[in-house]
């Protein structure tokens, strides 16, 4: 499963969903994790951070609910959500 979060400097909100993503990709070895500063993305499409993409498609932006979003994480992978992505391996 690709994870790529789009955030930005001094945003308390992308702190801590770039926390929470982090500690979830280091328990599955189905995840891959990008984090990406806005300012580094040339003509962005996205202009509110953090902005969360699942397997290239657009889950959230803005405050995301940690909780909820480990929960989806879990049942997509179940799902076979990674199937045929290019994941990380130990």
């Amino acid at each position: 499963m690709d994870l790529t979060l789009i955030i930005k400097d001094n945003c308390n909100a992308c702190y801590r969903v770039e926390k929470a993503l982090k500690e979830f990709s280091n328990r599955r070895n189905e995840v891959l994790l990008s984090i990406i500063n806005i300012k580094d993305i040339n003509n962005s499409k996205t202009e509110i951070v953090p902005s969360l993409y699942v397997n290239q498609k657009l889950y959230s932006y803005g405050d995301i609910n940690e909780q909820k979003l480990v929960v989806y994480l879990n049942d997509q992978i179940e799902k076979g959500a990674c199937k045929n992505k290019v994941c990380k391996s130990n």
